[in-house]
């Protein structure tokens, strides 16, 4: 997605921004916040194992609340779900 591109007007994140104007795709940009993610809960869990009480404004710490915050990054960078007439097709037809 270019700068002129209306559906930039979907996109909240400004390292997204960034990472569009320097002409990464959006594949690009949500491999990024998933490796971020996966990389920062890894980290909290190994210091967790040492110290129970580090990390204390991380959360729980959980894959589902990984999960959520890793959604949260690709809506934030433009993604949209599905249209939902798509969730309803007959197996083999998606």
């Amino acid at each position: 997605m270019n700068a002129d591109d209306p559906r930039m007007a979907r996109v909240d994140c400004d390292i997204a921004r960034l990472g569009y104007a320097d002409g990464q795709t959006g594949i690009e940009i949500a491999e990024q916040w998933v490796v971020v993610h996966l990389d920062a809960l890894l980290a909290v869990t190994a210091g967790r194992a040492r110290n129970p009480q580090s990390f204390p404004g991380f959360g729980n710490g959980s894959t589902q609340e990984t999960a959520r915050r890793i959604i949260a990054r690709l809506l934030d960078a433009g993604w949209r779900p599905p249209d939902t007439d798509c969730l309803n097709l007959p197996e083999g037809t998606r």
